[in-house]
């Protein structure tokens, strides 16, 4: 997988002119070389390919890249030893990462090497997943799935949010996963209106909606999944929230297949909600993509200009939120097919009563 990685990347390389990519973001670092170690650099020309690390993780390194790379310790003196190698290689134009190349690191290069500097989208070549990423994001969301489920069976009221969200974790690391994928949200009651309201230590009452969004990790692939439940029976509006919800995701998933407008999916499920005269209530982006960070391309929103290809991964996450009162979210991550997609989170989407 690696070596079809580095095959694109140079084929990347070329389509923009350059003559070799500087990558240090770490997912880019592992998706290109394999290299878990997390520190380091890569360089990359036609004919030569680098992986720059220190004395800590050459062995580890050599393992994991060392049929494909050089592996060189920089010995504290990173930015010196990339500039050599663009010195010798004799680098007119240099392709990087504009969220990984820091201005402190831009800087100690130009005064050592004359190369040129243009900004490279080097995500988008990890849009499209192989069978591998979608088989480990696959395992994640079972793992999150099993575990969440475990953490109902154990949920009642009197818990904090804190402590449901660390059960919720434990059992994910448990049950196999390397970390988790982003700050737990648990959000009850009033807090389940924020988006983002991670775990605090406000007590889960009855009555309360309690939205969880949170994910497990496979080989560095994340999941994501959010599920709101109610604590106890759920009152008539609180149903009918809920529907609405449930319905716009519905909407959302039947919308994707290949060659699909991403700004369109979104608008259209934007559209049902003002159909119901609740469209001020949805506040942020129908959903995202998944990989080694669990935001990557493609996006699902109103500024989006990408198209769905196979074997894509994506959320899709409409959420209503009531500022003061209540909220509700429902996510799924699913995976583009040639006929449609996957759904790779199974837990049921039906309104659960923890009664």
């Amino acid at each position: 997988m690696v070596q079809e990685n580095v095959t694109r990347l140079r084929a990347y390389m070329q389509s923009i002119q350059a003559t070799a990519v500087l990558l240090l973001q770490p997912e880019n670092i592992l998706y290109f070389s394999g290299f878990t170690g997390g520190e380091g650099a890569l360089v990359v020309t036609a004919t030569r390919a680098e992986l720059w690390t220190d004395a800590r993780y050459l062995e580890q390194a050599a393992q994991q890249a060392g049929l494909l790379y050089e592996i060189k310790n920089h010995q504290g003196k990173l930015a010196s030893c990339i500039a050599r190698t663009l010195t010798v290689e004799q680098v007119a134009t240099v392709a990087y990462e504009p969220q990984g190349l820091t201005y402190f690191m831009y800087e100690a290069l130009a005064q050592e090497t004359t190369s040129s500097f243009v900004p490279a989208d080097v995500v988008s070549l990890r849009a499209v997943k192989q069978r591998a990423e979608i088989a480990y994001t696959r395992r994640a969301c079972a793992i999150a799935d099993k575990a969440f489920a475990q953490t109902v069976a154990e949920l009642h009221a009197g818990m904090t949010e804190r402590e449901v969200a660390t059960m919720l974790e434990s059992k994910m690391l448990l049950l196999g996963s390397e970390e988790k994928s982003f700050t737990t949200i648990v959000a009850s009651g009033t807090r389940s209106a924020m988006p983002h309201g991670t775990a605090t230590d406000k007590v889960i009452e009855v009555g309360d909606f309690v939205t969880f969004d949170f994910g497990a990790v496979c080989h560095g692939y994340h999941s994501d999944m959010t599920r709101t439940l109610v604590m106890g029976r759920a009152s008539t509006e609180q149903k009918e929230w809920y529907a609405l919800v449930q319905e716009g995701q519905r909407l959302g998933v039947s919308l994707l297949h290949v060659g699909a407008s991403c700004r369109d999916i979104d608008a259209q499920v934007r559209a049902f909600f003002a159909q119901h005269g609740v469209e001020r209530y949805f506040t942020h982006s129908l959903g995202h993509g998944t990989g080694l960070e669990i935001h990557e391309a493609p996006v699902l929103s109103p500024r989006s200009t990408e198209t769905l290809k196979e074997n894509m991964i994506v959320t899709v996450e409409p959420g209503l939120y009531i500022e003061g009162k209540y909220g509700v979210r429902i996510e799924d991550s699913l995976a583009i097919t040639a006929t449609g997609c996957e759904l790779l989170t199974q837990t049921s989407k039906e309104l659960m009563e923890l009664v």
